[in-house]
């Protein structure tokens, strides 16, 4: 069994790893099922950059400039 901080930090990797494979994919706009993928797993990035120690994550930049839609 992992932590919570272990769980948020493969949590966190795994939806970044997922933004970046539909960026991938081209203009996510184009395609609606991609532009809502993409924009529910920025907002559960957003979530976890609530938590204090979110910067063990690497998740100390904005999400909307770096990903934008």
């Amino acid at each position: 069994m992992y932590n919570a901080e272990k769980v948020l930090k493969l949590l966190a990797e795994y939806l970044i790893m997922c933004i970046e494979e539909i960026q991938n994919y081209g203009d996510a706009q184009a395609n609606l099922f991609h532009y809502g993928e993409q924009l529910a797993y920025m907002e559960c990035l957003e979530c976890i950059q609530y938590w204090d120690k979110s910067a063990k994550c690497k998740l100390d930049f904005n999400i909307e400039k770096r990903y934008p839609l």
